[in-house]
């Protein structure tokens, strides 16, 4: 296998990993991330919730996002022209800005559990705000790692045929 087949196949396999933990791992527990999805929860199952997000699922995420990057910087140098080079440069910026955004919403978490314990859930409508419009965030930036990948194939960057 070539040294840039070999460079797909990580890049490829971290980004599969990636959104497999996001669709199994970590989507489930977004039912929570507004005020109607808690109340059907226990004081117990809400501070177990955000608890889980803290110490376990945001960091599995942060993790996978790494690894994508991890992969990508292994990858930047088998890119055939600068134009191929910049855009996986550009891809790695977008990582980093996921990467933090991701423990930005940890950061969030951690306060509204703060405010949980102290005050219920009435104390924590502007946290759950501010997790959604950082989720939203995300899942836009997440998106635009397909522009990278589409502009990678225009420029003749393609995928090996064994990989689709």
């Amino acid at each position: 296998m070539s040294e840039t087949a070999e460079g797909w196949r990580r890049v490829l396999a971290a980004f599969d990993q990636w959104i497999t933990y996001e669709s199994t791992e970590f989507m489930p527990w977004t039912g929570y991330f507004s005020m109607e999805g808690l109340r059907g929860l226990t004081s117990s199952e809400t501070i177990g919730w955000m608890n889980s997000m803290i110490s376990e699922i945001i960091p599995g995420r942060v993790d996978k996002c790494r690894d994508a990057g991890v992969a990508l910087e292994d990858f930047l140098p088998f890119m055939p022209n600068p134009e191929t080079q910049e855009t996986v440069r550009s891809m790695l910026d977008l990582n980093s800005r996921l990467q933090d955004a991701i423990l930005a919403m940890s950061d969030i978490m951690s306060n509204m559990l703060d405010d949980y314990r102290s005050g219920g859930l009435d104390e924590i409508v502007g946290s759950l705000e501010a997790i959604a419009t950082t989720e939203e965030d995300i899942r836009h930036h997440m998106s635009l790692y397909s522009k990278g990948f589409t502009k990678l194939q225009s420029l003749g960057l393609t995928i090996p045929d064994d990989f689709l």
